[in-house]
C-alpha cells in the first residue's frame, strides 16, 4: 500500500472530529482549480458517506466551466454570489475544513467572515509555509495534490472500503489537473498506487480527462490562438517564455474563470522552452509560472511577488501595471539563472 505521510496523532484528531461532530463547511481558495473543487468536493463525499447530513462546500468566487460536471458542483455555494447564505453556514458549523490553502488571505473577500467564529478548523494543504491560523494543520508540500492528501486520509482511517465513486471521481481529477496530466511533479509511484485505488471504484480516467481538456468554447480558442501568436515572447538566452493577457482582450474574449488556466502549460511543448511566464490583468495581475526540471519556479514567485507553490507550478500578485509585473520578470532572468548555475 502507500507510504504513510501523515502524522497518526493528525489522523486519529481528525477522525474523531469526523465522527463526533454533526456540522461541516468545506472552504477553497480563491479561483478555485482542480485540486481546489477536487479534493473540496471529495472530502463532502466522504462525509455523507459517514452519515454527515450538514455538509457544505463554499468557494470564495466562481469556479471555472469545465470543472461544472464535478459530482456535486452543484451544491457548491459561491461566497461572491451567496454571501449572507455562507456566512449562515459559517456561523453554523461544528468544523471548518480548509482545503488547498495554506493562510486564510487565500480565500479572498470571504476572509473576514472567518474572524469570531466558535467552529474547529482543520487545514490541510500542500502549499510551503502555512500559516497556523488552524487548529489542525496537515502540512506536506512534498505532495502533489491536495486531493491526494485527502484520499491518504481516508485511507488511514480504515474506511477505503466506503469511499464513493462520487469522491474517487473527485479525487482523480485534483490529482490530475494539479499535475498537468501527470506531466509534472508526478513520479512518486504512490501516485500510481492511489490512481489504482481509484479505478477500482470505477472511475473513467479517459472521461474525466475529456471533460476537464476537451471542453473549450469558440472563444476560449481563439484566446489561445491570440496568445500564442500575438503575445508569446520567446527569451532564448534563458530558455523563457513570458505571455501576457490584458484586461481589454479578457473582454474581447469574454473570457470565463478559468479559460486561461492551462495557457501557461502551452510554451513548454516547444522544445528548449523550460520556463514559462503567463500574467493575466485583472483586479491585480496575476502571475503564474511553469517549469521543466530542476527550476524552482516556486523560489521566483515568492522572490518576485509574494507568492508560492511547487518546484515545477506556482505564482504569485502584483498590485502595479501589466507593464511593470513583466519588466519584474524580465530583470529577474539573469540573476535568477546565475544562481542555479552556481
Amino acid at each position: 500500500m502507500i507510504s504513510k505521510i501523515i502524522d497518526e496523532n493528525l489522523i486519529q484528531r481528525i477522525d474523531q472530529m469526523m465522527l463526533k461532530c454533526s456540522s461541516f463547511v468545506i472552504v477553497g481558495h480563491e479561483n478555485p482549480d482542480g485540486d481546489a473543487m477536487g479534493s473540496t468536493l471529495a472530502l463532502a463525499h466522504f462525509l455523507r458517506s459517514l452519515g454527515k447530513e450538514q455538509v457544505q462546500v463554499i468557494m470564495p468566487n466562481a469556479f471555472p466551466d469545465n470543472l461544472s460536471w464535478l459530482p456535486g458542483a452543484e451544491n457548491v455555494l459561491v461566497y461572491t454570489k451567496e454571501a449572507e447564505a455562507c456566512r449562515q453556514y459559517l456561523t453554523q458549523a461544528d468544523v471548518i475544513f480548509f482545503l488547498d490553502l495554506n493562510e486564510l488571505s487565500r480565500t479572498g473577500k470571504m476572509a473576514p467572515c472567518f474572524e469570531g467564529l466558535m467552529a474547529y478548523r482543520i487545514m490541510i494543504d500542500h502549499h510551503e509555509h502555512p500559516d497556523s491560523f488552524a487548529h489542525l494543520i496537515v502540512s506536506h508540500p512534498e505532495i502533489s495534490s491536495t486531493s491526494e492528501l485527502v484520499f491518504r486520509l481516508i485511507c488511514r482511517t480504515g474506511r477505503l472500503d466506503i469511499l464513493s465513486y462520487e469522491s474517487s471521481v473527485c479525487i482523480y481529477t485534483g490529482m490530475m489537473t494539479d499535475t498537468g496530466a501527470f506531466a509534472y511533479n508526478s513520479n512518486a509511484k504512490d501516485i500510481y498506487i492511489i490512481i489504482y485505488q481509484l479505478l477500482l471504484k470505477g472511475i473513467d480516467k479517459d472521461q474525466i480527462y475529456r471533460n476537464v481538456y476537451y471542453a473549450s468554447s469558440e472563444n476560449r480558442l481563439r484566446m489561445i490562438g491570440y496568445a500564442l501568436y500575438r503575445s508569446m515572447e520567446i527569451i532564448p538566452e534563458y530558455h523563457t517564455s513570458i505571455m501576457t493577457m490584458p484586461r481589454q482582450k479578457i473582454k474581447q474574449f469574454k473570457l470565463k474563470a478559468g479559460d486561461t488556466d492551462s495557457l501557461v502549460n502551452q510554451p513548454l511543448t516547444i522544445k528548449d522552452v523550460n520556463l514559462s511566464v503567463f500574467l493575466k490583468e485583472e483586479d491585480v495581475i496575476r502571475i503564474s509560472f511553469r517549469s521543466i526540471g530542476n527550476i524552482p519556479v516556486n523560489r521566483l514567485a515568492r522572490e518576485l511577488f509574494g507568492g508560492g507553490g511547487h518546484l515545477n507550478a506556482a505564482g504569485g500578485r502584483h498590485q502595479g501595471s501589466l507593464q511593470e509585473a513583466v519588466q519584474i520578470v524580465r530583470e529577474a532572468l539573469p540573476g535568477f539563472f546565475a544562481s542555479l548555475a552556481e
